[in-house]
């Protein structure tokens, strides 16, 4: 089975269907994108795994079966490896680049706060492998975020938010990262970065889904790519195929160019 399966997934607000019988599978180890113009249900489908929104009907599985994830808590669902980002940045802006980090592994650790008031051994030594680990990530992007440690988060760059708050969600140890249009505001060169950047992360084990309207980055990073329309699959396969499928230029471009 896939590391993560949603079977006829759907999602009501009201009167209006957000997502509609949705199927989407996410093998391990992949890179995978999911496309569609603005409003046609990507944001909500990652609502929908993460646990931030309830399902209407319809399940999500992971771990290849093993973990059903509809009715979980969003926390419970970080703590057995989903973590995201979000389309719009969600920095604790006045706490360091390393602080950020930090609190990212906060669901991987064990000290209650008795143990951490006493500064007993063990939680000095848990809070020392915390910040090893959050060296650590922010060494994943060379010199964009570690020499900039101590610094508060909002006196990065945009594009140095974005990696860090990838760097956080890294924190809690993901088997898959969501990403929610990370290259969203970045320049070609910053956009480059971030693609060798998440094909890193990919290599070392952690399989990715990516919502992405740069079309450079979907083809040049996604083995595989999934298109929804007002909430509904509307094609899925290689960059190149569902690029030409004419559901997706008419969804993209209007109905005369899909029959063109």
């Amino acid at each position: 089975m896939a590391l993560l399966e949603a079977e006829r997934l759907t999602k009501d607000f009201g009167g209006l269907r957000a997502v509609d019988d949705l199927g989407l599978q996410v093998q391990e180890g992949e890179i995978v994108g999911l496309i569609g113009p603005n409003g046609s249900g990507k944001t909500t489908v990652f609502n929908l795994i993460t646990g931030i929104y309830p399902a209407t009907a319809g399940r999500i599985s992971f771990d290849h079966g093993r973990r059903e994830l509809v009715g979980l808590a969003a926390h419970r669902i970080t703590g057995l490896g989903i973590a995201r980002t979000f389309q719009n940045q969600r920095l604790f802006n006045q706490m360091t680049v390393a602080e950020n980090v930090l609190v990212g592994t906060h669901c991987r650790t064990r000290a209650g706060i008795a143990t951490v008031l006493l500064s007993t051994p063990g939680s000095r030594a848990e809070r020392r492998r915390a910040e090893a680990r959050a060296s650590e990530l922010l060494g994943l992007f060379g010199d964009r975020l570690l020499p900039r440690a101590a610094r508060p988060a909002w006196t990065l760059s945009y594009a140095n938010r974005r990696r860090l708050e990838i760097a956080r969600a890294l924190a809690t140890e993901p088997r898959l990262l969501l990403l929610d249009e990370p290259a969203a505001g970045m320049n070609p060169t910053e956009t480059r970065e971030l693609m060798r950047d998440i094909q890193r992360i990919r290599d070392g084990g952690v399989t990715i889904l990516l919502i992405e309207h740069d079309m450079g980055v979907v083809r040049g990073i996604c083995q595989r790519v999934v298109a929804l329309d007002h909430g509904t699959k509307i094609a899925e396969g290689p960059f190149e195929e569902v690029r030409q499928s004419p559901a997706v230029l008419e969804a993209y471009l209007g109905r005369r160019a899909g029959r063109a």
